[in-house]
């Protein structure tokens, strides 16, 4: 990256809007865009059930927000939860009051989100070079593995991803257009602050750092992003954060801070409060994990970075434009790395940075260079295409069953503890898939040859559809495994009016229990967060072992879900004290027991 004064282009200089509106292709390509990507994350949001952990804890957050009429505390099975700030579980409730209370309205801000990333990377792309490398890497972006797999799940990230994007656009627009700049600025800083108040203060500091880094490189950027410094952007900032942190702080007059401080503690340092490590994915597997995250892109990309490097990046020469992705890519990565605990999804939000460095790659890489990026990936397709014929082959005789639910958290951990009758159900996904990626890679190498270099991006992410939606068909099978929704749906029309449900295990792993599940219910050997001011009813909630076996003695309905490894020690613990045992039903991993038959 060059120091200094680094030499700007037309596009760096200009400051007004351009006096031609743009060609009718421009529009169209952004039609086209993001009517796939409705067409995919719109389209799909209703296969398969909402994942325990955070998907459940949202879900059933904003379920819980519209019974008790209580919009500013997020709580799960009525136990506050303060881990996360509230403004996705507002979007969750607004989709609940238009589309009701199901699974599919549940992922609707979640679509949207991504939606809106996608239309971000395509004008930020659009700004840093024209329209045509916007389209391509925003049909990149669309067609990640990881858009596909996380681009889904309800958490945070999405939504903090499609903010980021949306600030980094804002921030751009104001360095190139100077009579609407300060307009754009204030867009930048409302972005900051509802990310702020989706995940944390990152939501300000990774788009702040971003144009910080570019500032100390180029001087155009160090004079023109000074104006984000004016100091009504910073109260518009608090007027919009400052309302939710201050009423959460005088409710609960102290615990709020203290758990947020502890969450951010064990995230930075990765360990509990209890002084445990916590290193869910380690550095080295969570860089490797993104070659798949980002495949297959990563893949076409690697024989220009490998043999014409200095023609693509441009070492020498880097621009503003060049060095904004890359800038961006940085700022979340590191961080990552540095902190003693991630997930898989923690560098999700720099996705549109990726997508627009290998639009920029790809755009810039011999047709020759392509077209080798382009077999690799159809290789990839025909070694799964052969995996799919010979899966039964390559799979242990010993069938294994799926571990304990609390620790296949991670995809790398669930992959490995994925038993060999599931692997089976995959075989004709893994042929379709094995089919697009072959046949997306015919069309990468034939759109050139027909003239058609701008859009060359389009047969490999052509191909990506049909993977994608593999992907998508693929998650949903193993829902059982990693839900609790069938058990729900199982208890509901069994529970009557006086029915009680005791659950054994973690309140996060129960918390698809909580959404599906039509009335509260208790946790068997789990103590209480000591931080939290709890009501005796909320208490109620944390049940012993003998107060679990008190409960089994009434007369009325009682299930208790237990994992599959714990039925003996249960069996064993019932025939004592009530000589009968009662397994009534089993899902997943999960089996469910009732003091009646």
């Amino acid at each position: 990256m060059v120091t200094g004064t680094g030499t700007l282009s037309i596009e760096e200089t200009f400051l007004g809007p351009q006096a031609l509106p743009p060609p009718p292709t421009r529009h169209a390509l952004f039609a086209i865009l993001i009517a796939l990507g409705v067409l995919l994350h719109f389209g799909t949001i209703g296969i398969g059930d909402l994942y325990s952990e955070t998907e459940g804890q949202y879900a059933a957050a904003a379920r819980e927000m519209i019974q008790s009429d209580q919009y500013l505390l997020p709580t799960n099975d009525s136990i506050p939860r303060l881990q996360k700030p509230p403004l996705l579980y507002w979007l969750i409730v607004a989709s609940y009051k238009v589309f009701g209370i199901n699974t599919a309205a549940t992922r609707v801000p979640i679509a949207f989100s991504v939606v809106a990333t996608l239309a971000f990377t395509f004008l930020i792309g659009e700004r840093l070079a024209d329209y045509w490398r916007g389209f391509a890497a925003g049909l990149i972006y669309l067609t990640l593995t990881g858009t596909f797999i996380f681009g889904r799940i309800v958490m945070p990230e999405p939504l903090f991803a499609a903010l980021f994007a949306g600030a980094i656009y804002c921030g751009l627009a104001g360095f190139q257009q100077r009579h609407q700049r300060r307009a754009w600025f204030a867009g930048f800083w409302i972005c900051a602050a509802l990310a702020c108040l989706t995940k944390g203060p990152h939501g300000l500091l990774f788009p702040a750092a971003t144009f910080a880094a570019l500032a100390i490189f180029y001087r155009e950027a160090r004079m023109r992003f000074r104006s984000l410094l004016w100091w009504p952007y910073l109260l518009l900032f608090l007027a919009i954060i400052g309302p939710w942190y201050l009423w959460i702080e005088i409710h609960f007059d102290g615990p709020f801070h203290r758990i947020v401080a502890d969450e951010w503690i064990k995230h930075l340092v990765g360990r509990y409060p209890n002084g445990n490590w916590y290193d869910d994915v380690p550095r080295w597997q969570f860089l490797t994990s993104h070659l798949a995250w980002w495949f297959p892109w990563s893949l076409a990309i690697l024989p220009a970075l490998m043999f014409s490097w200095r023609r693509v990046m441009r070492p020498r020469e880097i621009s503003f434009q060049d060095a904004l992705p890359m800038a961006w890519a940085i700022v979340v990565l590191a961080p990552v790395l540095a902190i003693g605990q991630r997930q898989d999804y923690y560098a999700l939000s720099m996705f549109s940075a990726f997508a627009l460095w290998a639009a920029m790659i790809f755009e810039r890489a011999p047709n020759s260079l392509r077209n080798l990026g382009a077999a690799a990936v159809g290789l990839v397709g025909i070694a799964i295409g052969l995996i799919a014929i010979a899966l039964p082959r390559f799979l242990p005789k010993n069938e294994s069953e799926w571990g304990e639910t609390d620790f296949r958290w991670t995809a790398w951990k669930a992959l490995a503890d994925m038993p060999a009758s599931t692997w089976l159900h995959f075989r004709p996904l893994l042929a379709i898939a094995a089919v697009g990626l072959l046949t997306g890679a015919v069309i990468t190498v034939y759109l050139p040859r027909r003239g058609r270099e701008k859009i060359a991006t389009v047969g490999l992410a052509f191909g990506m559809l049909m993977v994608g939606l593999c992907m998508i068909s693929g998650i949903a099978r193993i829902a059982p495994f990693f839900s609790l929704a069938e058990a729900a749906r199982f208890l509901n029309s069994r529970l009557g009016t006086n029915g009680q449900v005791l659950f054994e295990g973690p309140p996060d792993v129960a918390s698809s229990l909580g959404f599906y599940l039509e009335r509260k219910f208790a946790m068997v050997n789990q103590e209480p967060d000591p931080r939290m001011p709890l009501t005796p009813e909320q208490r109620s909630l944390f049940l012993e072992e003998k107060a679990a076996l008190e409960q089994w003695r009434v007369a009325r309905p009682v299930f208790l879900i237990v994992e599959e490894d714990r039925v003996v020690y249960w069996r064993g613990l019932l025939v004592q004290h009530f000589h009968v045992y009662h397994q009534v039903a089993s899902f997943g991993t999960y089996i469910i027991l009732s003091n009646q038959m």
